[in-house]
């Protein structure tokens, strides 16, 4: 008996494509045969390849198989090495696995090669393998489906599968399968360009939801999500229609989705008004990680919406919380990504492109809404903030004002400027200085800021190190804030005679790839 595929010739040795495992060094055949059988066992399991995934599985088992009579016999007695079965293999080797692996679970490869582009399989192949493989599919743990044929869907997928724990669906066409999916023990479904009876779908730890035109809609999506409260990752990408079939006002007279489990949801170009939905509707008390990820935007989104729905679950109270270090806040505001990361979760929407007339605003607002939904506790316990990714001056001038509302302890400011150009880092240290009106009263901002780190990328002008000397001399001379105690800067120009009253002014002051210069140019000076 040779494994080989429908679509190749067999082949009459295995020694020349995989290397015995015994090829190499000293083998003394005496000695194996002296082991017992049981400890043989052991040594030939550990031997047997591990790519059982793979369809070279049985090439590499036929190798060690044909070594001797001895081995060929424990081989065949271990049921366990012939649990994987490939819809291109051979009939009479799917018989062959089939009997070897007598109560095994069983892995099932099913692709019929037209889903992958290529020529499909004859389709007395398949129904033939189908009438060989259907009766074991009470014990089928895993089964990887990838078919083109509409007729044969049924025929597989209403298998009843009691022991199915993973399931990944991807066919060739966007189709409707509305029987039931009889799988008890199922936790984890992959489902492409499939709509299934979503009703019957529960207890699952992951799932995977891609290109599906045909739904589920929000109330289905919300179905599957109420019977897996052990659910810990989500992904739904390019679902259309998510349609809002039931909207907030309906969602408050319902019991929300308790998923305590849930560490990650990624979406991908799905609309913004059903998601945020979701995720107001959704208690995940551990949810580390929300993205959107989009590659268009349209005037009707609300990123704010999503934001402050976001928001709700990054920014959870402190007392149930033991993820990451809630003392640091990083926000990274480039042009194609809003990223906000507390402790161990962030929330992040990227390479959509912001309108150009109000991406400023959208973004501020965004942030604004995220903040607005953190827990109290959370607020007073951040010292640390890391404002990154260089927004445009006036933004990142509204970033502080935001971040100085909802931070009120913090302790340090870390900011990185943006590629070339250190008129960012200017910005910032111009905003630190001239504070802000609040009932025609002038407040410092950060009032408790006590140590501030400057990262340019590339060397600019010495006037940012002006700048930043007379923050220090203004904060010391200040009744309404703490004096700075710790200046550290990075990729900076600065006069000798600026480096050496920052130095007198603070504690500690760091230089890191700074270059100190005796005098200004000229043109600098002048201006």
């Amino acid at each position: 008996m040779q494994p080989g595929s429908v679509t190749t010739a067999p082949r009459s040795t295995h020694g020349a494509a995989v290397a015995s495992p015994v090829s190499h060094g000293k083998y003394d055949p005496i000695s194996f045969r002296q082991l017992p059988p049981e400890i043989l066992t052991l040594v030939l399991l550990d031997a047997a390849p591990s790519t059982w995934y793979s369809r070279r599985y049985y090439s590499a088992l036929f190798g060690i198989r044909e070594v001797c009579k001895q081995w060929m016999e424990i081989v065949d007695a271990t049921p366990s090495l012939w649990t994987s079965i490939w819809l291109e293999f051979k009939l009479d080797l799917v018989s062959m696995i089939l009997v070897k692996s007598k109560t095994q679970p069983l892995s099932i490869w099913y692709n019929d090669r037209a889903y992958s582009g290529y020529e499909q399989l004859p389709k007395d192949h398949i129904s033939a393998f189908l009438g060989l493989v259907a009766p074991s599919s009470r014990r089928w743990e895993f089964l990887d489906y990838r078919a083109s044929y509409d007729e044969l869907h049924e025929r597989l997928l209403g298998l009843p599968f009691d022991l199915l724990r993973q399931l990944s669906i991807l066919l060739s066409g966007n189709i409707k399968y509305s029987s039931n999916i009889s799988a008890p023990r199922l936790v984890s479904l992959n489902v492409h360009r499939c709509s299934l009876n979503w009703h019957s779908v529960a207890g699952l730890r992951s799932l995977e939801i891609n290109q599906n035109t045909g739904g589920p809609d929000l109330s289905e999506l919300i179905t599957v999500l109420r019977a897996s409260p052990n659910l810990e990752e989500l992904k739904v990408e390019r679902n259309w229609p998510m349609t809002a079939a039931i909207g907030p006002e309906s969602l408050q007279s319902l019991p929300p989705i308790s998923l305590p489990k849930l560490q990650m949801m990624h979406c991908y170009n799905l609309p913004i008004v059903p998601l945020s939905i979701l995720l107001d509707q959704i208690e995940a008390p551990n949810l580390l990680h929300f993205s959107q990820y989009m590659t268009y935007k349209t005037a009707s989104d609300d990123f704010p919406r999503i934001f402050g729905a976001a928001g709700r679950h990054v920014g959870g109270d402190t007392r149930f919380r033991k993820d990451g270090n809630l003392f640091r806040l990083t926000v990274d505001a480039g042009v194609e990504t809003l990223r906000i990361k507390v402790g161990g979760r962030e929330i992040s929407l990227r390479r959509f492109h912001w309108l150009e007339s109000s991406g400023h605003q959208e973004k501020v607002a965004s942030l604004w809404a995220a903040l607005a939904r953190f827990h109290p506790s959370l607020c007073g316990a951040i010292r640390v903030v890391n404002l990154e990714g260089a927004p445009p001056n006036q933004e990142a001038a509204e970033y502080l004002r935001l971040l100085h509302q909802y931070c009120p302890e913090l302790r340090e400011l870390v900011v990185t400027g943006p590629e070339g150009d250190d008129a960012y880092v200017e910005s910032i240290v111009e905003t630190l200085s001239g504070g802000q009106d609040v009932n025609d009263r002038k407040q410092e901002l950060f009032p408790r800021l006590l140590g501030l780190r400057l990262r340019a990328v590339r060397k600019g002008s010495t006037l940012c190190s002006s700048s930043i000397l007379e923050l220090v001399q203004r904060r010391t001379e200040s009744k309404l804030a703490s004096a700075l105690k710790l200046i550290e800067l990075e990729g900076f120009r600065m006069p000798r005679a600026t480096a050496d009253n920052l130095e007198g002014l603070v504690q500690e002051l760091r230089l890191t790839k700074t270059e100190i210069v005796d005098t200004p140019p000229l043109n600098e000076a002048s201006s």
